[in-house]
């Protein structure tokens, strides 16, 4: 087997990265930021500059496309948070020409190009709240009967769309189902992957009454047939391999192992067929059931996981092959004419790329973008849906809905203009270097670094930096904007005053789902990327264990394990479960099986505060200094101040508030006075800003960083992300960058000092009661008890956040979050 790792020169690449970069202003890198080019700053460093013309699109994250049988039209499928819907655009034109809504859809679409017949996957079944979003859509009888349907159908004539009648599978539980490829296969068969069941389905016959299953890998993406339609090829996402069956009886011919999260397929006519390996930044390509070469996709041939290649389509001829990369926001350009293919290049695209498609006569790119060409402020509200409450007079757009899917339109490059748009993508990667002092971080890195041992790592939940240090009187807050400052959050608001205040700090995370992976990994797999904008648009999304939702590069404490270092979780990514007929059972998260405080573990699955899990780690690090063995990593999930709204009963959103912010310095006080604290340094930072008004940007939140060895007293105003957070703790540790999202960020050396001072630091007590509990009965009662609070991020962010804002600034009118790109 030939492994192509061949790519234009890295010395190229580099080189046109550090031009570009050298231009950029170090002390504005804020987001949302053009510069003389034209790009786009992210919230991330990362930048966007996509090449072509771009057709606005109803809904996000396009999923699928094809062209029809005159190549004069070009269908666009999308499924992301908003509109699911079904659009016909004309390439010539640029133009919208008609769509279709059709509320729930997902991954699957097949065309038939001489019928007009559109079938469409109808995703899962929807959560208890999506009654409420379908009473706020105007649709057809046809579209209401669809709804909860397997396959949804729509007629494409004379430019326009009609739907038509959705079709049933036989016996399958609606709860059981979850849609996702489709494919028509010869005489006219249906064939749909259920991926919630890993089950293969072909319908046939008059009205595709007569109906087969056979089971395939695990969480079945996508299928297509070969040129002959005798074979047919299922992508197994969460299984590394793909199924090649046979077209007759469906019997597994063979299964072929492939890279990580392999998701898009195309056949070519000489029998290759070419799968995107999205968590391995390769494509395979299969010739006669076995990988014959393998091409890396990325920016650079070493570049560590990141890419993400999600789409991909050949040109007419067969000769090239276009890579939609989603996370590098272009697209790869692959000459697959030859026995040994090359990358020719890359080409530019808006945020996260995820369907692609050719002109009929080889002359177009057509390329979906996933998440926009860029953000947008999100008032005034320009939705059809805007959220009212609690000022009618301010509508505003809530963050995910904010989120666009557009077709762009990019004439085939010649050679020269290749070279160009490939020194765009190249310099829109970030340089790390270009926004530190390297004389001081080689200080920092020679003399600190190695002087600290233990690194505690602390993650929260859910608010911006204006909710919290609005009203720090330092750096740059909105004090009208707080709710939880220095009466509620006194241990937060000293530490952000003796030693750094970082505000210009941005989650990496748009919700807890993915949230949770970048604050851990540096990185969110596609298929968080594809679910969670279903799921908190309550369409649902499917089930899934770490094969799919867990980062193909692993995680901090999996690099531990490697390195030989010590680690130990305190709620993070495990889970405890403990019922009278069975043998408790803990869950981590890869290495960290062993690696768990189970009685943290127990605490939590009673109720207990975050106070309650403090006293746990205090505990256990009275025990590490009667030892003198006490972790080199440790991760912690210290989650109260998620709140539960003002459901009847609980805590009330200042209490919660206010315990986690005295877990936390229970936590710190401990640790400063331990015999541990010369050699420690804790991080802490939100798994995600949620919903939150923030004056800058909705994504900003609330981060610290303690130990002796921080400067004292000052701000930092270095643009820095999540993946700051976890590139700085690995640097601490001796970790190599997992992905190419840490890889790039910017280290946090100016927040660190040469000259420690290791006087230990006491709690400060809480200066609001603790045990204040919600009242049984009022508007906010009633709100909350609508909302979910089973784990993080369960009840909706937006309803949670006007209820919050009612509550504590009762009388005044929440402002409108302010919004900016990112890539996330």
């Amino acid at each position: 087997m030939k492994r192509t790792r061949l790519i234009l020169a890295a010395v190229l690449i580099s080189a046109a990265g550090l031009a570009i970069a050298a231009t950029i202003n170090r002390s504005m890198r804020i987001p949302d930021v053009k510069d003389s080019t034209g790009a786009v700053t992210l919230p991330n460093g990362w930048r966007i500059s996509p090449a072509g013309k771009h057709v606005p699109l109803p809904g996000d994250l396009p999923m699928k496309m094809a062209a029809t049988g005159d190549g004069a039209r070009i269908l666009v499928l999308t499924a992301g948070y908003h509109d699911h819907s079904l659009n016909v655009i004309d390439p010539r034109t640029q133009e919208l020409v008609s769509t279709l809504n059709v509320v729930k859809s997902w991954d699957g679409m097949a065309f038939d190009a001489a019928t007009g017949m559109v079938y469409l996957s109808g995703g899962g079944h929807a959560k208890r709240g999506f009654a409420e979003v379908l009473a706020r859509m105007s649709m057809s009888p046809v579209m209401k009967e669809s709804v909860e349907k397997p396959i949804l159908r729509a007629r494409y004539s004379g430019g326009k769309l009609t739907p038509e009648a959705p079709i049933s599978i036989n016996g399958l539980d609606e709860k059981d189902r979850f849609i996702s490829g489709l494919a028509l296969g010869p005489g006219g068969a249906l064939y749909a992957l259920n991926i919630q069941t890993d089950t293969l389905y072909r319908l046939s016959g008059a009205d595709f009454a007569e109906q087969t299953s056979v089971k395939t890998g695990y969480r079945p993406y996508g299928v297509v047939f070969s040129p002959d339609g005798n074979t047919l090829a299922v992508s197994n996402w969460g299984d590394r391999s793909v199924s090649l069956l046979d077209a007759r009886s469906l019997r597994e011919t063979a299964r072929v192992a492939v890279g990580s999260h392999p998701n898009e397929m195309v056949w070519a006519k000489d029998g290759r067929l070419f799968v995107t390996d999205s968590g391995s930044n390769d494509v395979s390509i299969i010739r006669n059931g076995a990988v014959v070469e393998t091409v890396r996709t990325s920016l650079t041939p070493n570049a560590l996981v990141g890419s993400t290649p999600d789409a991909l389509a050949l040109s007419p001829d067969g000769r090239r092959l276009y890579v939609a990369n989603a996370d590098n926001n272009n697209v790869a350009v692959i000459d697959v004419s030859g026995k040994e293919s090359r990358v020719l290049g890359f080409v530019p695209t808006g945020w996260y790329p995820t369907t692609i498609a050719v002109s009929n006569d080889g002359k177009q790119l057509y390329v979906g973008t996933g998440k926009g060409m860029g953000f947008r402020n999100n008032y005034p509200g320009s939705l059809t849906a805007k959220q009212q409450a609690p000022n009618p007079k301010t509508p505003y757009d809530y963050i995910a809905g904010v989120l666009s899917g557009h077709l762009s339109i990019v004439d085939v490059p010649d050679a020269r203009q290749l070279a160009e748009y490939t020194r765009r993508a190249s310099s829109n990667v970030p340089a790390p270097a270009e926004y530190v002092d390297s004389a001081w971080a080689g200080k920092i890195q020679r003399d600190v670094f190695p002087k600290i041992k233990h690194v505690l790592y602390i993650i929260r939940e859910n608010r911006t930096y204006d909710q919290v240090f609005g009203d720090l009187g330092v750096g740059n807050g909105d004090p009208s904007l707080t709710l939880f400052g220095q009466q509620v959050t006194p241990n937060a608001h000293a530490y952000a005053k003796r030693w750094v205040t970082l505000d210009n700090l941005y989650c990496d995370g748009e919700v807890s789902e993915d949230g949770h992976q970048w604050s851990n990994a540096a990185y969110a797999t596609d298929f968080n990327q594809k679910s969670w904008t279903n799921s908190y648009s309550q369409r649902a999304e499917p089930e899934a264990d770490e094969r799919l939702e867990s980062s193909p590069a692993g995680y901090l404490w999996d690099a531990c394990a490697r390195k030989g270092l010590s680690f130990r979780t305190y709620g993070e990514m495990a889970s405890f479960k403990s019922t009278p007929e069975s043998e408790p059972e803990v869950k981590a998260v890869g290495s960290l099986a062993g690696h768990v405080s189970t009685e943290w573990l127990k605490v939590k699955a009673k109720g207990g505060r975050d106070t309650d899990k403090a006293a746990v780690f205090i505990k256990e690090l009275q025990q590490a200094e009667q030892s003198g063995d006490w972790p080199n990593f440790m991760v912690m999930s210290l989650g109260e101040d998620h709140t539960q709204g003002l459901r009847p009963g609980t805590y009330t959103p200042v209490a919660a508030v206010a315990s986690n912010d005295q877990a936390l310095g229970q936590i710190v006080q401990a640790v400063s006075h331990s015999r541990f604290w010369k050699e420690t340094a804790i991080f802490v930072i939100e798994d995600d800003a949620q919903n939150g008004p923030d004056h800058v940007d909705a994504h900003r939140t609330v981060g610290l960083v303690v130990s002796p060895w921080i400067k004292r007293g000052i701000v930092d105003s270095s643009m820095y992300t999540t993946s700051s957070f976890v590139r700085t703790m690995e640097l601490i540790l001796g970790l190599n960058p997992m992905t190419q999202f840490d890889a790039a960020a910017t280290p946090m050396f100016a927040s660190f000092s040469n000259e420690p001072s290791f006087d230990a630091v006491d709690l400060v007590p809480a200066q609001t009661d603790l045990m204040a509990r919600n009242p049984a009965t009022g508007p906010g009662a009633r709100a909350s008890l609508k909302l979910d609070f089973s784990d993080y991020d369960r009840a909706d962010p937006d309803e949670l956040n006007e209820i919050l804002w009612s509550a504590l600034k009762p009388g005044k009118p929440m402002p409108a979050p302010v919004r900016s790109a990112r890539v996330r």
